[in-house]
């Protein structure tokens, strides 16, 4: 296999990228109708993480609404701020289009850090979306709330693999909105940025469960059913629960439903491309040697003001 081609010439100069930065970012993701919560102590972080495919799309706008009747947030969604580097739409449409997330992510990521950057200034409650694509740009994230007084809460999304891959070509083929986030074109992503995220977040669930500036980690399957929830305690870590739960629940059984979906998903697939159908239902077939039962048992996630506080985000509050 070849090399990958060397994009580094892509990479913005310093004064072009914190002109993107002030011109189009901070207005679109940052205007100054955005304030602090008037009256809790703590700014309120919430992170929302999965691999690409798992559905965060779909978990994101739920908690964005309960955010917003509280106090709006800013809405940083990692992937879009390759849509203002100002190369990235003519490589979409050139003839090697694969090229234009490697060539315009460095920048996106500098983007995406000084937003959270400027936020955090400005003491503003924040929802983040995040493939951990790059693990380590999630911690530093993620420390960067912490050290600065957040109150900081984790939604994990816990999905097998068959499954977001799945969910990969089901959107891109059918032409659901999710295919594009933000401003970016519908793209079919890479089988390899899919397994890059899936592993980048097994290595941020080991990492949660070592720091002590998480307060809050709600694990949930599609559908936003909680299966795991876990508080920290002041100047503690949680212990091993996080990654010990993100592997139960990707390989546990499928349940009836969500057996249902996949073949119905497979079913249009294999009208596209048979053998890659073909592909994803061998991944799927060892989660469906027995069907999973305790579904029936888990719950939705709710939010404040009302909610159980053992399948709730708190935002900070008591519940």
């Amino acid at each position: 296999m070849p090399p990958p081609p060397d994009l580094s010439h892509y990479i913005l100069p310093p004064s072009t990228s914190l002109e993107i930065f002030r011109r189009s970012i901070l207005q679109t993701d940052l205007p100054v109708t955005l304030t602090p919560h008037p009256t809790r102590s703590r700014p309120l972080a919430v992170l929302i993480v999965g691999q690409t495919g798992a559905g965060k799309t779909r978990t994101a706008p739920s908690i964005h609404a309960a955010m917003n009747a509280i106090n709006p947030p800013a809405h940083f969604i990692a992937d879009v701020y390759k849509a203002f580097h100002p190369s990235y739409l003519s490589l979409i449409s050139s003839a090697n289009p694969a090229h234009a997330s490697p060539a315009t992510s460095p920048d996106a990521r500098r983007w995406l850090a000084m937003a959270c950057a400027e936020a955090i200034t400005r003491k503003l409650d924040v929802l983040l979306e995040s493939a951990c694509r790059h693990p380590d740009d999630f911690r530093d994230l993620a420390r960067m709330f912490g050290e600065a007084g957040y109150f900081v809460e984790v939604v994990v999304m816990a999905v097998p693999a068959a499954l977001s891959r799945l969910g990969i070509l089901h959107r891109f083929y059918e032409k659901l909105p999710e295919a594009g986030s933000g401003n970016l074109p519908a793209r079919l992503t890479p089988v390899k940025v899919h397994d890059d995220s899936y592993h980048g977040l097994t290595s941020v669930a080991q990492w949660i469960d070592e720091v002590a500036f998480i307060d809050r980690v709600v694990m949930v399957r599609r559908g936003n059913l909680v299966a795991f929830a876990s508080e920290g305690v002041e100047g503690t870590s949680s212990s091993g629960g996080v990654s010990a739960a993100l592997r139960r629940e990707r390989e546990r059984p499928l349940t009836a439903e969500e057996r249902d979906v996949a073949s119905h998903d497979l079913q249009k697939l294999q009208a596209r491309d048979a053998p890659l159908a073909e592909e994803i239902k061998k991944m799927l077939e060892p989660l469906l040697i027995e069907e999973e039962q305790s579904s029936s048992r888990l719950r939705p996630l709710e939010f404040p003001p009302a909610g159980t506080k053992d399948v709730a985000l708190t935002f900070g509050n008591s519940i």
